[in-house]
């Protein structure tokens, strides 16, 4: 399957998107916070990434547009525990494919994760 980065400042909200990805049978690598989500992004070789929207030092709008801005052609899924009509508009201004709010169903996540892996973003 995909090599996914997943980013969360929450340990637990964390394990369990890694766990659901590793359900998925995707291979994962985990970041605490905004800082190392954007330091391992842009060093490792992900086919995408998955990023909470507040973390501590970059939220997830800022650590996506770096990212977007550096691999155009790999998707990227925002995760929000606010639903916020704004959070819709801020995740096609920040480069960032989707958006999803928590708590989510696993089912439902995989879904998704299955449909921007299985593409190429138009860049």
């Amino acid at each position: 399957m995909a090599r996914i980065l997943a980013a969360d400042d929450d340990p637990e909200t964390l394990e369990y998107i890694k766990m659901a990805l590793e359900m998925g049978g995707h291979e994962v690598t985990t970041a605490c916070d905004g800082r190392q989500a954007l330091e391992a992004g842009k060093a490792g070789d992900f086919q995408m990434y998955v990023l909470d929207v507040t973390m501590p030092f970059l939220d997830g709008y800022h650590v996506a547009e770096q990212l977007s801005e550096k691999f155009p052609e790999r998707p990227i899924l925002l995760l929000t525990s606010r639903d916020y009509e704004k959070d819709k508009v801020a995740v096609e201004s920040c480069g960032a494919d989707a958006h999803m709010s928590k708590p989510f169903d696993v089912n439902e996540f995989l879904r998704v994760i299955r449909e921007m892996t299985s593409g190429k973003r138009e860049g």
